[in-house]
Protein backbone atom coordinates (compact mmCIF):
# COMPACT_ATOMS: atom_id res chain seq x y z
CA UNK A 1 0.00 0.00 0.00
CA UNK A 2 1.45 3.45 -0.78
CA UNK A 3 1.35 6.87 1.08
CA UNK A 4 -1.25 8.33 -0.11
CA UNK A 5 -3.57 5.24 0.04
CA UNK A 6 -2.70 4.56 3.33
CA UNK A 7 -2.88 8.11 4.43
CA UNK A 8 -6.33 8.28 2.52
CA UNK A 9 -7.68 5.95 4.36
CA UNK A 10 -6.77 7.24 7.85
CA UNK A 11 -9.68 7.97 10.01
CA UNK A 12 -10.58 11.87 10.71
CA UNK A 13 -11.70 13.38 14.31
CA UNK A 14 -12.73 16.91 14.83
CA UNK A 15 -11.04 16.54 18.55
CA UNK A 16 -10.13 20.20 19.47
CA UNK A 17 -7.45 19.08 21.97
CA UNK A 18 -5.07 22.18 23.11
CA UNK A 19 -1.71 22.12 21.28
CA UNK A 20 1.32 23.92 21.96
CA UNK A 21 3.14 24.04 18.71
CA UNK A 22 7.32 24.79 19.36
CA UNK A 23 9.80 25.71 16.45
CA UNK A 24 12.27 27.82 15.77
CA UNK A 25 12.71 30.87 14.22
CA UNK A 26 15.36 33.48 13.56
CA UNK A 27 17.78 31.21 15.60
CA UNK A 28 15.15 31.98 18.21
CA UNK A 29 12.88 28.89 20.11
CA UNK A 30 9.02 30.18 19.86
CA UNK A 31 6.42 28.40 21.36
CA UNK A 32 2.54 28.98 20.01
CA UNK A 33 -0.43 27.65 21.70
CA UNK A 34 -3.53 26.49 19.48
CA UNK A 35 -6.24 23.79 19.60
CA UNK A 36 -6.49 21.03 17.00
CA UNK A 37 -9.02 21.05 14.48
CA UNK A 38 -8.54 17.56 12.74
CA UNK A 39 -6.29 14.55 13.85
CA UNK A 40 -5.56 11.65 12.68
CA UNK A 41 -3.05 8.97 13.02
CA UNK A 42 -0.79 10.26 10.78
CA UNK A 43 -1.15 14.43 11.24
CA UNK A 44 -3.41 17.08 12.13
CA UNK A 45 -4.51 20.65 10.92
CA UNK A 46 -4.29 23.85 13.25
CA UNK A 47 -4.58 27.49 13.46
CA UNK A 48 -2.37 29.98 13.92
CA UNK A 49 -1.50 33.85 13.41
CA UNK A 50 1.61 32.87 11.42
CA UNK A 51 1.49 33.69 7.91
CA UNK A 52 3.69 30.43 6.21
CA UNK A 53 5.21 27.87 8.05
CA UNK A 54 5.48 25.37 5.26
CA UNK A 55 8.31 23.27 5.40
CA UNK A 56 8.99 24.15 9.39
CA UNK A 57 9.68 21.63 11.68
CA UNK A 58 7.90 21.53 14.94
CA UNK A 59 7.33 19.65 18.50
CA UNK A 60 3.88 19.30 19.62
CA UNK A 61 2.97 18.76 23.26
CA UNK A 62 -0.76 17.78 22.88
CA UNK A 63 -3.10 18.31 25.82
CA UNK A 64 -5.46 15.31 25.95
CA UNK A 65 -8.92 14.11 28.23
CA UNK A 66 -7.87 12.09 31.08
CA UNK A 67 -4.42 12.10 30.41
CA UNK A 68 -2.56 10.67 33.28
CA UNK A 69 -0.80 12.84 35.45
CA UNK A 70 -1.33 15.89 32.84
CA UNK A 71 1.43 14.70 30.56
CA UNK A 72 1.40 15.57 26.87
CA UNK A 73 1.65 13.73 24.20
CA UNK A 74 4.86 15.03 22.07
CA UNK A 75 5.34 14.44 18.43
CA UNK A 76 7.39 15.96 15.80
CA UNK A 77 5.96 17.20 12.53
CA UNK A 78 6.56 18.76 9.42
CA UNK A 79 4.48 21.86 7.94
CA UNK A 80 3.36 20.51 4.58
CA UNK A 81 0.59 23.18 3.90
CA UNK A 82 -0.65 26.93 4.87
CA UNK A 83 -3.97 27.85 3.81
CA UNK A 84 -5.75 31.53 4.15
CA UNK A 85 -8.37 32.60 2.14
CA UNK A 86 -10.05 36.02 2.30
CA UNK A 87 -11.97 36.43 5.27
CA UNK A 88 -10.02 33.93 7.26
CA UNK A 89 -8.24 35.74 10.21
CA UNK A 90 -6.53 33.21 10.74
CA UNK A 91 -3.73 30.50 8.60
CA UNK A 92 -4.51 26.99 8.57
CA UNK A 93 -1.60 24.66 9.00
CA UNK A 94 -1.58 20.86 7.78
CA UNK A 95 1.03 19.02 9.78
CA UNK A 96 2.29 15.55 8.64
CA UNK A 97 4.04 13.33 11.85
CA UNK A 98 7.25 12.56 11.69
CA UNK A 99 8.02 9.28 13.42
CA UNK A 100 11.16 9.16 16.04
CA UNK A 101 11.73 6.58 18.23
CA UNK A 102 10.33 6.95 21.88
CA UNK A 103 7.67 9.82 20.83
CA UNK A 104 3.77 9.50 21.49
CA UNK A 105 2.75 8.26 18.15
CA UNK A 106 2.44 4.90 19.80
CA UNK A 107 0.18 6.60 22.52
CA UNK A 108 -1.34 8.45 19.88
CA UNK A 109 -2.48 5.48 17.79
CA UNK A 110 -3.74 3.64 20.69
CA UNK A 111 -5.94 6.47 21.74
CA UNK A 112 -7.30 7.06 18.22
CA UNK A 113 -7.65 3.82 16.86
CA UNK A 114 -7.87 1.58 20.37
CA UNK A 115 -5.90 -1.35 18.49
CA UNK A 116 -5.20 -4.74 20.26
CA UNK A 117 -1.42 -5.59 20.85
CA UNK A 118 -1.42 -8.26 18.37
CA UNK A 119 -2.63 -6.09 15.49
CA UNK A 120 0.40 -3.79 15.53
CA UNK A 121 2.02 -3.30 12.06
CA UNK A 122 5.50 -5.67 12.54
CA UNK A 123 8.39 -4.48 10.50
CA UNK A 124 9.89 -6.69 8.53
CA UNK A 125 12.86 -8.58 9.43
CA UNK A 126 16.47 -6.91 8.03
CA UNK A 127 17.92 -9.01 5.05
CA UNK A 128 20.56 -11.21 6.12
CA UNK A 129 23.98 -9.90 4.34
CA UNK A 130 25.08 -11.27 1.25
CA UNK A 131 28.02 -13.26 1.27
CA UNK A 132 31.40 -11.90 -0.62
CA UNK A 133 31.39 -14.76 -3.51
CA UNK A 134 35.32 -13.35 -4.23
CA UNK A 135 38.14 -15.67 -2.53
CA UNK A 136 39.95 -13.97 0.52
CA UNK A 137 43.03 -12.20 -1.76
CA UNK A 138 46.38 -12.48 -0.02
CA UNK A 139 49.51 -10.58 -0.07
CA UNK A 140 50.36 -6.90 -0.38
CA UNK A 141 49.27 -6.35 -3.89
CA UNK A 142 46.24 -8.18 -3.32
CA UNK A 143 45.53 -5.54 -0.16
CA UNK A 144 46.11 -2.79 -2.74
CA UNK A 145 44.07 -4.10 -5.34
CA UNK A 146 41.09 -4.00 -3.28
CA UNK A 147 41.63 -0.68 -2.15
CA UNK A 148 41.82 0.58 -5.48
CA UNK A 149 38.60 -1.13 -6.38
CA UNK A 150 37.26 0.20 -3.17
CA UNK A 151 38.42 3.91 -4.52
CA UNK A 152 36.93 3.23 -8.08
CA UNK A 153 33.75 1.97 -6.53
CA UNK A 154 33.47 5.67 -4.24
CA UNK A 155 34.37 7.68 -6.92
CA UNK A 156 31.31 6.14 -8.75
CA UNK A 157 28.88 6.53 -6.09
CA UNK A 158 26.56 9.61 -6.92
CA UNK A 159 26.31 12.43 -4.36
CA UNK A 160 23.04 12.20 -2.55
CA UNK A 161 22.38 15.79 -2.96
CA UNK A 162 23.33 16.12 -6.53
CA UNK A 163 20.82 13.86 -7.10
CA UNK A 164 18.09 14.94 -5.30
CA UNK A 165 18.73 18.34 -6.71
CA UNK A 166 18.54 16.51 -10.12
CA UNK A 167 15.20 14.75 -9.34
CA UNK A 168 13.74 18.22 -8.28
CA UNK A 169 14.69 19.55 -11.90
CA UNK A 170 13.50 16.77 -14.04
CA UNK A 171 9.87 16.89 -11.80
CA UNK A 172 9.99 20.72 -12.58
CA UNK A 173 10.97 20.60 -15.98
CA UNK A 174 8.26 17.97 -16.39
CA UNK A 175 5.57 20.04 -14.90
CA UNK A 176 6.87 23.28 -17.28
CA UNK A 177 6.12 20.79 -20.51
CA UNK A 178 2.86 19.72 -19.14
CA UNK A 179 1.52 23.41 -18.09
CA UNK A 180 2.92 24.83 -21.17
CA UNK A 181 0.82 22.77 -23.75
CA UNK A 182 -2.26 22.98 -21.32
CA UNK A 183 -2.50 27.05 -21.81
CA UNK A 184 -1.73 26.68 -25.76
CA UNK A 185 -5.09 24.05 -25.84
CA UNK A 186 -6.63 26.29 -23.41
CA UNK A 187 -6.06 29.37 -25.04
CA UNK A 188 -7.96 27.92 -28.19
CA UNK A 189 -10.74 26.58 -26.46
CA UNK A 190 -11.71 29.24 -23.92
CA UNK A 191 -13.48 26.78 -21.75
CA UNK A 192 -16.63 27.79 -19.43
CA UNK A 193 -15.98 27.32 -15.37
CA UNK A 194 -19.25 25.41 -14.60
CA UNK A 195 -17.41 26.85 -10.64
CA UNK A 196 -18.54 30.03 -9.76
CA UNK A 197 -16.07 32.83 -7.34
CA UNK A 198 -17.63 33.44 -4.45
CA UNK A 199 -17.07 37.35 -3.00
CA UNK A 200 -19.30 38.09 0.32
CA UNK A 201 -21.87 40.81 0.00
CA UNK A 202 -21.52 40.51 -4.43
CA UNK A 203 -23.19 39.14 -6.62
CA UNK A 204 -20.87 35.36 -7.25
CA UNK A 205 -18.31 35.60 -10.26
CA UNK A 206 -20.06 33.36 -12.73
CA UNK A 207 -20.08 32.19 -16.52
CA UNK A 208 -16.40 32.94 -16.41
CA UNK A 209 -14.28 31.69 -19.36
CA UNK A 210 -10.53 31.01 -20.03
CA UNK A 211 -9.01 34.33 -21.78
CA UNK A 212 -5.49 33.60 -21.96
CA UNK A 213 -2.57 32.13 -19.32
CA UNK A 214 1.08 31.32 -20.21
CA UNK A 215 3.38 29.37 -18.02
CA UNK A 216 7.01 30.14 -18.03
CA UNK A 217 10.33 28.54 -16.14
CA UNK A 218 13.72 30.16 -14.73
CA UNK A 219 16.76 28.14 -14.26
CA UNK A 220 19.96 28.06 -12.00
CA UNK A 221 23.36 27.16 -12.98
CA UNK A 222 25.37 25.85 -10.22
CA UNK A 223 28.47 24.91 -12.34
CA UNK A 224 29.17 26.24 -16.32
CA UNK A 225 28.16 22.74 -17.22
CA UNK A 226 24.97 22.27 -15.14
CA UNK A 227 21.99 24.01 -15.49
CA UNK A 228 18.69 23.23 -13.26
CA UNK A 229 15.06 24.06 -13.66
CA UNK A 230 14.58 25.74 -10.57
CA UNK A 231 10.86 27.61 -11.01
CA UNK A 232 7.74 27.24 -13.01
CA UNK A 233 4.52 29.32 -13.02
CA UNK A 234 1.49 29.13 -14.47
CA UNK A 235 -0.37 32.60 -14.86
CA UNK A 236 -3.57 32.87 -16.39
CA UNK A 237 -7.31 35.22 -16.58
CA UNK A 238 -10.36 34.34 -16.59
CA UNK A 239 -13.01 37.00 -17.18
CA UNK A 240 -16.68 36.82 -18.13
CA UNK A 241 -17.24 39.76 -20.34
CA UNK A 242 -18.54 42.15 -17.63
CA UNK A 243 -18.48 43.51 -14.61
CA UNK A 244 -20.61 44.29 -11.16
CA UNK A 245 -22.35 47.33 -9.89
CA UNK A 246 -22.99 47.25 -6.12
CA UNK A 247 -23.02 50.00 -3.35
CA UNK A 248 -22.09 49.51 0.80
CA UNK A 249 -22.88 51.09 3.70
CA UNK A 250 -19.86 51.25 6.90
CA UNK A 251 -18.00 48.93 7.56
CA UNK A 252 -19.38 46.74 5.30
CA UNK A 253 -17.57 48.94 2.22
CA UNK A 254 -14.42 48.59 4.19
CA UNK A 255 -14.51 44.72 4.75
CA UNK A 256 -15.03 44.42 0.95
CA UNK A 257 -12.13 46.51 0.08
CA UNK A 258 -9.99 44.39 2.05
CA UNK A 259 -11.20 40.94 0.78
CA UNK A 260 -10.45 42.60 -2.77
CA UNK A 261 -7.32 43.39 -1.83
CA UNK A 262 -6.19 40.65 -0.24
CA UNK A 263 -7.57 38.41 -3.34
CA UNK A 264 -5.73 40.78 -5.73
CA UNK A 265 -9.39 41.69 -7.52
CA UNK A 266 -9.18 44.72 -9.89
CA UNK A 267 -11.45 47.40 -8.67
CA UNK A 268 -12.52 50.98 -8.77
CA UNK A 269 -14.55 53.06 -5.72
CA UNK A 270 -15.92 55.80 -4.94
CA UNK A 271 -16.38 57.00 -1.03
CA UNK A 272 -20.00 58.16 -0.33
CA UNK A 273 -19.65 61.03 2.65
CA UNK A 274 -22.00 61.96 4.99
CA UNK A 275 -22.99 65.75 5.26
CA UNK A 276 -20.84 66.17 8.24
CA UNK A 277 -17.20 64.74 5.89
CA UNK A 278 -17.92 61.19 7.26
CA UNK A 279 -17.39 57.93 4.82
CA UNK A 280 -21.05 56.65 4.97
CA UNK A 281 -20.57 53.75 2.12
CA UNK A 282 -18.94 53.24 -1.21
CA UNK A 283 -19.74 52.78 -4.58
CA UNK A 284 -17.89 49.24 -6.01
CA UNK A 285 -17.39 48.83 -9.89
CA UNK A 286 -15.83 45.34 -10.00
CA UNK A 287 -14.82 43.58 -13.45
CA UNK A 288 -15.78 40.14 -13.40
CA UNK A 289 -12.50 38.74 -14.03
CA UNK A 290 -9.92 36.93 -12.28
CA UNK A 291 -6.42 37.01 -12.20
CA UNK A 292 -4.84 33.46 -10.79
CA UNK A 293 -1.39 31.67 -10.86
CA UNK A 294 0.39 28.66 -10.29
CA UNK A 295 3.62 28.59 -8.76
CA UNK A 296 6.08 25.74 -8.32
CA UNK A 297 9.47 26.68 -6.24
CA UNK A 298 12.43 23.93 -5.94
CA UNK A 299 13.39 23.45 -1.77
CA UNK A 300 16.43 22.34 -2.42
CA UNK A 301 17.03 21.86 1.48
CA UNK A 302 14.24 20.09 2.03
CA UNK A 303 14.64 17.85 -1.54
CA UNK A 304 10.48 18.72 -2.25
CA UNK A 305 8.92 20.93 -4.58
CA UNK A 306 6.99 23.89 -3.10
CA UNK A 307 3.50 24.66 -4.41
CA UNK A 308 1.96 27.88 -4.51
CA UNK A 309 -1.63 28.44 -6.04
CA UNK A 310 -3.24 32.29 -5.96
CA UNK A 311 -6.64 32.67 -6.71
CA UNK A 312 -7.10 28.58 -8.53
CA UNK A 313 -10.45 27.31 -7.85
CA UNK A 314 -11.47 29.96 -5.81
CA UNK A 315 -9.89 32.97 -4.32
CA UNK A 316 -6.97 32.80 -1.53
CA UNK A 317 -3.53 31.31 -1.44
CA UNK A 318 -2.73 27.84 -0.72
CA UNK A 319 1.28 26.43 -0.28
CA UNK A 320 1.51 22.81 -0.25
CA UNK A 321 5.28 20.94 -0.53
CA UNK A 322 5.47 18.16 -2.87
CA UNK A 323 7.87 14.86 -3.11
CA UNK A 324 9.49 15.57 -6.78
CA UNK A 325 8.36 11.65 -7.73
CA UNK A 326 4.84 13.14 -7.36
CA UNK A 327 5.16 14.89 -10.37
CA UNK A 328 3.48 12.69 -12.83
CA UNK A 329 1.29 13.05 -16.06
CA UNK A 330 -1.38 11.15 -13.98
CA UNK A 331 -0.69 14.27 -11.36
CA UNK A 332 -0.79 17.00 -13.02
CA UNK A 333 -4.09 15.84 -14.65
CA UNK A 334 -5.71 16.05 -11.33
CA UNK A 335 -3.96 19.36 -10.90
CA UNK A 336 -5.85 20.53 -14.41
CA UNK A 337 -9.09 19.99 -12.60
CA UNK A 338 -8.42 21.78 -9.95
CA UNK A 339 -7.07 24.24 -12.16
CA UNK A 340 -10.24 24.70 -13.99
CA UNK A 341 -12.51 24.12 -11.16
CA UNK A 342 -14.08 20.90 -11.78
CA UNK A 343 -12.61 20.08 -8.28
CA UNK A 344 -12.18 22.46 -5.08
CA UNK A 345 -9.13 20.86 -4.01
CA UNK A 346 -5.71 19.35 -5.18
CA UNK A 347 -6.28 15.60 -6.24
CA UNK A 348 -5.05 12.79 -3.61
CA UNK A 349 -1.74 12.58 -5.70
CA UNK A 350 -0.35 15.60 -5.13
CA UNK A 351 -1.94 16.53 -1.91
CA UNK A 352 -0.46 13.71 0.23
CA UNK A 353 3.05 13.62 -1.72
CA UNK A 354 4.95 14.94 1.05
Amino acid sequence: MGAGEHRSRARHYPVGWKVALEFNEDDEKRVVQSFIRDLSTLGAAVHTNDSDLTGTVVRLSIAYPDAPEQKPLKIRARVVSSVRRPGMTQYRHGLSFIRLPFDGRADLEKLLRSLPPDAKREEPAAPAPERDGVALRRGRLAQLRELAEAKRAEAKKPDRRDVSDAAISEALRTAYQYLKDLAEQLNVIHPVYAKTYAIPGVPDFKRLAWEAGNADFRTREPTPILKYYDHVSLRFKLSAGKEIRTSLEFPANEKLKQFLEEGRIAYTSNDIYHERGAVEGTKFIIPCEVKASLLLYSQLELGKLLLRTINVSDFGTQNHILSPAAITEGSLDELTAFILGEVRELGPSLRHSA
